[in-house]
């Protein structure tokens, strides 16, 4: 009703923004809303439908779950013109929760994770709506700028701003969309033909400085709706962020199936009509007529290499959207998809808010969770116990436990007894049972999905742009991985079966090694590896001092979230000669803050919450800003990942013809320069601080998690390009978690960590540089099992998403699990029959047939690592550590940072190490 009571109240232009439809209908004639409001519907309904719209009515009224079949259900519902209030209210209720149900986590992801977000085509954020408005955007942009936002992004106030921003970037994007269109209708007339070579080359730059706008308009808001649903104390905030995603999703697929983007991309940067002569709206990408092919240097070829990089991207991603098929099939395509961001939404959104309690029974058992987990923290851990089952302070025969995956960590971890862990590990293994059908689901669509595009498989859609090219290669990499690591493996399980043959008996577990038993021998042998170690050290040199006889404490105290952020300043000063300052964050611009409900109390721990540091260079300025959101909080994101708020770019001029290599310089007073805004989001300890320090302690592994977040950032931070749509980490997703490793094993480096990042939280005295090389040699312990257990997963992923994928749906085909358990006993690595750890594996999301680029990334980090940075962090004196330190910052960041994905990446590496890289590095880092 208030959908239709707006059609009086504004005038019909706004409606027709509001609503995607451009050209007037006759059904909108204004009509007596009390009288006929469901006869409007039906009407608007039906002109929906008969034109292919994906939305229904106005977005800010929140009218019900889009897409054509929607239309058609309000048809049928509709067809007597009659109907209730109460009905009709029923239904809007039912689907909005739908619609909170289809959102995806796609983004830069993205992903995920480490979880970067996976690509979307047009992603990014948003400073100029076209070329024509650009100036008037940015002069408002720098008016609103000392106004405290959320994210600092401008007109962010509330949670009903995230709808009004969804519509304005819909309005902004539909304008450039026009303006490409009508450059296209011109050059229909025969305009374009009557352009000398230079006027040409300057349209091939506009075109694309013009389609990186859309990506920048949408993404501006889809980004920040990204980082917000997933992270904001506020659940109104959430929602309010939630829809504008909803939105900003379904209109990214109708850019995708635009043919005028990319008719105009074929027209004017390739030089082709991108046609052929049966339907102008089904293109055929494999057929170009050029001036290439009459022997004359393209209009192209005479684009810099980053404008090339950008037009052949952008060119490939439509294509493998669809854009090439017949209308029918591109509706059918569309129709798809819109299913699988459903579903993608649905299983991230259970694994972030679905928990299981379980009750533990027996005196034994609770006195057990209770040596590892006091009472208090384990109250903060099991926030969401029912109240049908609270579990009294003083308990000691029951106790209340969660799926909380730090308590499950910590419980499989260090608990001794195994009847605790394989009741904590069996319950955590089965607590998102719903997942199996929505992950069936999801690979049933994705294949279909990607062989109506013309792929074998979704497999080979996703590896198309990455490093490895084809599934063939990833498993032949993951061959070689295996049968390099296979020895290290098998010593390391005779190592665990040994240990537990020793504490529980020889009969115990029919003499086998459970999937529960392997987070706990590993992390008790690691310590009983290190006191030894240590004790070695001590006796060849008995006048070393600094000797423990308690291994526990040789690393306890070391690390906090402040010892860890001044490494990083110190990191990126020696290496970039960058100042990182933290700047402090006004109220409506935090987030940890449910400033609606809490009367602007923080819902964050009271030590190293969400902070904020701006980045400068000595040369360059301005680069940048990252947050910080560190802890735990109820409705937040469980994992660890990097979030891009807004990207980087070169903005173009008004003639759109920009920086032809960003890359290579730009002007020193950032005029011309959208500065990115970044987020690394972690889940580590809740503060634990002592009495006599106010500093956050961490484990070493939570040190490693928050450097390799930190890589990330800085990947985004330092890139320069051109073009957002080619900032950063959006680059090919087998390459991009190289930066993240690398940095990350500044974490476990003892000359970094003696100097620098390991002080002790109450004696102020640094870690000492053999207690330094004790912890980065421990890191090589049990790395066989890391290894194989990543390979499995690897597996699965590639198997999954394979030519034939695993979905019960399909005809013979075989579930994920019974996949997954095959997978692991072939490859002999521990599994418990009736568990599905995989319905809560994340990455199937956002590294869907991706998941070998961790391992992929870790080859050449370590080959970068050993190669430039290794030997450079053992010089001698101060004055030669610090030159060469910065050498290799340097190279580091100017052959690959600061390309983002505007150079391919086997180019950069290649760049980087002078040669062609080698997973030597990499194996010899296995004990």
């Amino acid at each position: 009703k208030s959908a239709i009571a707006a059609i009086n109240q504004q005038n019909l232009a706004t409606i027709y923004q509001n609503t995607n439809i451009v050209q007037p209908h006759k059904s909108f004639a204004v009509i007596n809303v009390h009288d006929h409001w469901m006869v409007m519907v039906k009407s608007l309904a039906r002109n929906m439908l008969r034109q292919g719209y994906r939305s229904l009515g106005c977005h800010r009224c929140r009218l019900p779950q889009t897409g054509l079949a929607v239309a058609t259900e309000y048809i049928n519902d509709c067809g007597t013109g009659t109907g209730t209030g109460t009905s009709t209210s029923g239904r809007l209720q039912t689907n909005r929760q739908e619609h909170q149900q289809t959102q995806s986590q796609q983004s830069t992801r993205r992903w995920h994770h480490s979880l970067l977000p996976g690509r979307r085509k047009y992603s990014g954020s948003s400073f100029t709506s076209s070329a024509s408005e650009g100036s008037h955007y940015l002069h408002q942009q720098q008016q609103q700028q000392q106004q405290a936002t959320l994210f600092s992004l401008p007109n962010l106030l509330h949670p009903s701003d995230f709808l009004q921003l969804a519509n304005d970037a819909v309005r902004d994007c539909d304008a450039v969309r026009r303006e490409l269109a009508s450059s296209l209708s011109s050059s229909n007339d025969g305009e374009h033909n009557n352009l000398t070579n230079e006027q040409k080359v300057v349209k091939a730059k506009q075109t694309l400085h013009l389609l990186d706008d859309i990506s920048n308009i949408v993404c501006t808001v889809i980004d920040a709706a990204e980082l917000c649903r997933s992270v904001h104390a506020s659940p109104s905030w959430r929602r309010g962020a939630g829809d504008a995603f909803g939105i900003l999703s379904e209109y990214i697929g109708n850019l995708n199936a635009d043919a005028n983007l990319y008719l105009s991309l074929r027209r004017f940067v390739f030089d082709d009509d991108g046609k052929n002569e049966n339907d102008g709206n089904d293109f055929n990408s494999n057929e170009t007529t050029s001036n290439e092919e009459n022997g004359l240097m393209t209009i192209l070829a005479q684009l810099s290499p980053e404008y090339q990089r950008m037009a052949h991207a952008m060119r490939r991603e439509f294509e493998r959207d669809g854009i090439h098929l017949t209308y029918t099939k591109r509706e059918e395509a569309r129709e798809l998809n819109n299913v699988i961001v459903g579903l993608e939404s649905l299983f991230s959104n259970n694994i972030t808010e679905k928990t299981k309690h379980y009750d533990i029974n027996g005196e034994e058992l609770v006195r057990e969770v209770d040596k590892i987990v006091p009472r208090h923290v384990l109250g903060r851990l099991v926030r969401t116990a029912p109240a049908a089952a609270p579990t009294a302070p003083s308990s000691t025969s029951s106790l209340t436990l969660s799926s909380d995956n730090l308590l499950t960590n910590t419980l499989l971890a260090h608990s001794p007894s195994a009847a605790l862990r394989r009741e904590v590990y069996l319950q955590s293994h089965t607590s998102i049972p719903e997942n199996l059908r929505v992950l069936d689901s999801l690979v049933r669509h994705r294949h279909l999905h990607s062989t109506l595009l013309g792929y074998p498989s979704y497999a080979h859609r996703v590896l198309s742009d990455r490093m490895v090219g084809t599934p063939e290669r990833v498993h032949e990499f993951l061959d070689r991985m295996e049968a390099r690591s296979r020895s290290v493996y098998k010593r390391d399980m005779e190592v665990m079966l040994n240990a537990k043959r020793r504490m529980e008996g020889a009969a115990s577990d029919h003499g086998k090694i459970e999937p529960w038993d392997v987070p706990f021998y590993t992390s008790l042998i690691k310590a009983q590896r290190q006191h030894r170690r240590w004790k070695e050290d001590h006796d060849a040199n008995p006048a070393g001092g600094d000797y423990d006889e308690d291994e526990s404490s040789q690393f306890a105290g070391y690390f906090s979230v402040e010892n860890s952020i001044e490494g990083m300043k110190m990191l990126v000063r020696d290496l970039f000669g960058i100042v990182m300052k933290e700047v402090e964050i006004p109220t409506e611009e935090r987030w940890d803050v449910d400033t609606l409900n809490n009367a602007g109390q923080s819902t964050t721990t009271s030590n190293g919450g969400l902070k904020k540091f701006d980045f400068h260079h000595e040369e360059d300025g301005p680069l940048g800003t990252m947050y910080f959101d560190l802890h735990p909080r109820d409705g937040k994101f469980v994992h660890a990942a990097h979030f891009t708020i807004r990207c980087g770019r070169i903005r173009n001029d008004s003639s759109g013809h920009g920086n032809d290599d960003a890359s290579n310089g730009r002007d020193k007073s950032n005029d011309n320069h959208q500065l990115p805004i970044v987020a690394l989001v972690c889940n580590l300890s809740p503060s634990s601080t002592s009495s006599s320090s106010s500093q956050t302690l961490l484990s070493h592994s939570e040190v490693e998690t928050l450097y390799h977040e930190f890589g990330h950032g800085l990947h985004s931070l330092l890139s320069r390009t051109s073009f957002q749509h080619l900032s950063g980490t959006r680059a090919a997703m087998d390459f991009v978690e190289t930066p993240s490793h690398l940095f990350e094993t500044f974490s476990r480096d003892p000359q970094f960590l003696s100097s620098t990042l390991a002080r002790h939280y109450l004696t102020g005295l640094p870690m000492s540089q053999r207690r330094a090389e004790h912890l980065a040699l421990s890191h090589t312990d049990f790395r066989g099992v890391e290894v194989q257990t990543q390979i499995v997963h690897s597996r699965f992923d590639q198997a999954l998403f394979g030519t034939e994928p695993c979905s019960a749906s399909f005809p013979g085909g075989a579930s994920s699990t019974e996949m997954w358990e095959r997978l692991h006993e072939g490859a002999g690595v521990p599994f418990a029959r009736g568990t599905h750890w995989h319905s809560r594996f994340g990455h199937l999301v956002t590294y869907g047939a991706g998941y070998y680029g961790y391992l992929y990334a870790q080859t050449f980090a370590a080959d970068i690592w050993r190669s430039i940075l290794s030997k450079r962090m053992s010089s001698s004196s101060p004055e030669a550590l610090a030159a060469v330190r910065r050498e290799g910052g340097t190279k580091i960041w100017k052959d690959m940072l600061i390309h983002g994905g505007a150079k391919d990446p086997k180019v950069m590496i290649r760049d980087v190490l002078d040669r062609e890289p080698s997973v030597d590095p990499f194996f010899q880092g296995m004990s």
